[in-house]
């Protein structure tokens, strides 16, 4: 019976007097603002968390789920090269390769180097690959030189032309196709009498790939392992072990699976959520960032109630006066405008979660917002995180009863001689 009556006069409470028109326009501001900032932190972290979501998928998308780097201390190890025979022996990984959770381990031998096309140049990882993980390669390839292009045919034996592949990004960076030659400048391996000339070797854009991820696409190039070892004239060496998983979400715990069993080997293991633990790591301090950035919307907005609440206060006394006088107590006074304050926070905390849930869903539905080249999408990827839609109101509700709570204690402290007299103080 206490509650209802309090409940009726907290919304009695939401209208102004006539002549005093400017409380109702503040308490819908208050409330609006409440709305806004909810809807803003809601749609704002939804975006974020979906490029994160893409990125992933785009790094998965790669293959490259786990890899496997030797140290220094590991047997015949050389410049960063080691035998691949010396690997092989182990008994872990010959169980590693025949595992029912790989899809695909593939030994790289890999270098730096700098890829020149006429005047243009770049910096990019090439990687000799055995004929598995060339075979995925191949598979996504979207251009691809004729047969007779890969043929010297001016030549006495009609040689064939050592390969490359190159990804969509960096073809479409130096202007090159399939049939055009580059050359590999070699910083690290050295040639000439004084050994101060860079190793320098032809070789022809076999095809061009696109596996979904720009920047492998911009810095990483393919070719067969046999062109690799004549290029680095090296044989039988490896730079590192490429595993693809069957499920890239076991990728953490396969690896720390392997680390235990090759604890003794020295080889450095590492999923890709490790490989770009930096990059993660700093999107998720941006999501920070940016809600505690957009919560300050939701902590002005609640300040605004403190003061509409306040010349509310104002303009009750007398009945506040005359509720004290009949027997109301102090907590009744406190759960009236508590309850006014919890009105206006589920109003605008309401309102602010159902406007971003709209924007979400027309987001994600209807491409309308087109993104520059420079991403990985060209429309804006939203993500449905129950954190969000659940988490986010209920720390902006908490706020607005915290801002509440001062102007209700105010008014729970008011005597009846003070309204009678209309006095605040």
């Amino acid at each position: 019976m206490v509650l209802s009556w309090i409940k009726w006069v907290a919304k009695r409470y939401l209208k102004s007097k006539r002549d005093s028109r400017f409380l109702s326009l503040s308490t819908g501001l208050a409330t609006g603002g409440i709305a806004l900032g909810v809807a803003a932190i809601i749609i704002v972290l939804s975006v974020m968390k979906g490029f994160e979501n893409q990125l992933r998928e785009k790094l998965i998308a790669t293959d490259l789920h786990v890899l496997m780097t030797p140290k220094a201390e590991f047997p015949t190890f050389h410049m960063g090269y080691i035998q691949k025979s010396e690997l092989d022996k182990l008994p872990v990984i010959a169980y590693m390769k025949t595992s029912p959770d790989v899809d695909l381990y593939a030994p790289i031998l890999s270098t730096e180097v700098v890829l020149r096309s006429g005047t243009k140049v770049s910096g990019v990882l090439v990687k000799g690959v055995d004929a598995p993980k060339m075979e995925r390669v191949r598979r996504a390839l979207v251009e691809q030189a004729l047969p007779q292009m890969l043929v010297d045919r001016d030549g006495p034996d009609a040689m064939r032309y050592p390969g490359v592949f190159v990804g969509r990004e960096l073809a479409y960076e130096m202007g090159l196709i399939p049939g055009d030659f580059v050359t590999l400048i070699s910083p690290s391996v050295m040639d000439g009498p004084f050994s101060n000339i860079p190793r320098m070797k032809r070789f022809i854009v076999e095809g061009i790939y696109k596996m979904g991820a720009p920047d492998q696409e911009s810095h990483i190039v393919y070719m067969e392992v046999a062109n690799m070892e004549s290029y680095l004239r090296e044989k039988g060496v490896i730079s590192s072990v490429e595993v693809s998983l069957k499920d890239a979400s076991d990728s953490n715990s396969w690896s720390s699976k392997y680390r235990k069993e090759l604890k003794d080997v020295p080889v450095k293991i590492q999923d890709w959520n490790e490989l770009n633990a930096n990059l993660f790591a700093s999107m998720r301090l941006e999501r920070i960032a940016m809600f505690l950035i957009l919560m300050f919307t939701v902590i002005v907005a609640s300040l605004n109630i403190v003061s509409t609440l306040m010349l509310i206060v104002q303009e009750k006394l007398q009945e506040i006066a005359i509720l004290r006088t009949v027997g109301a107590r102090s907590k009744h006074v406190l759960s009236i405008f508590m309850y006014k304050g919890f009105l206006m926070g589920t109003l605008g905390v309401g309102w602010g979660t159902g406007v971003g849930i709209v924007v979400c869903v027309i987001l994600r539905k209807f491409n309308f917002i087109n993104l520059p080249d420079v991403y990985y999408d060209r429309t804006i990827p939203v993500s449905f995180d129950p954190l969000y839609f659940f988490g986010v109101p209920l720390a902006s509700f908490a706020i607005v009863l915290i801002a509440s709570f001062f102007p209700a204690q105010r008014a729970a402290g008011l005597q009846p001689i003070q309204g009678v007299r209309e006095e605040f103080y």
